[in-house]
């Protein structure tokens, strides 16, 4: 959800609240995977306003990290403590960092869609105007007998 491990319940709601308006199913209805995407950001939801399991996902977090240092149980913010000289700050990894995130895929799709439109529109531009300086630069009709005076009309040339 883009939060950090120390974030409080009110900003995991207010990140909650603009990816949900961001990957709700219907704030884009042609992508396939908007439903799954929001499925798990409400998953994910779900699990970090809870605090039991929102701790029992933390210590998860730093099985899977590894022993770097000794570590002491993380609290209810979700911060783990850290003691020892080479303790390091956890590696997030970035399929679990940032799981509702457009992949750049679907970013590069959506950019050559709006490309595509705009090459659409500048054709149909050029076909007007190109129109419309033909119908302008176009010759009058020839002059007939059945015209009117003030007609615009090409005088032929008669025979002498």
């Amino acid at each position: 959800m883009g939060v950090g491990p120390s974030a409080t319940s009110d900003e995991i709601h207010h990140a909650y609240r603009m990816l949900a308006r961001r990957f709700h199913p219907d704030a884009d209805r042609t992508d396939p995977l908007a439903a799954a995407r929001f499925a798990e950001l409400t998953e994910a939801y779900d699990l970090l306003v809870d605090v039991d399991r929102r701790r029992s996902y933390d210590l998860r977090r730093a099985a899977v990290a590894g022993p770097r240092a000794a570590r002491v149980a993380p609290g209810p913010t979700g911060n783990t403590a850290v003691r020892g000289p080479a303790a390091r700050p956890p590696v997030r990894r970035r399929e679990t960092a940032v799981a509702s995130e457009p992949r750049h895929e679907d970013t590069h799709d959506e950019f050559r869609l709006l490309v595509f439109l705009a090459k659409v529109v500048v054709g149909v531009v050029i076909v007007i105007v190109l129109a419309a300086l033909l119908l302008a630069f176009r010759p009058p009709p020839p002059c007939r007998a059945d015209t009117p005076v003030n007609a615009p009309c090409t005088p032929t040339a008669t025979p002498p």
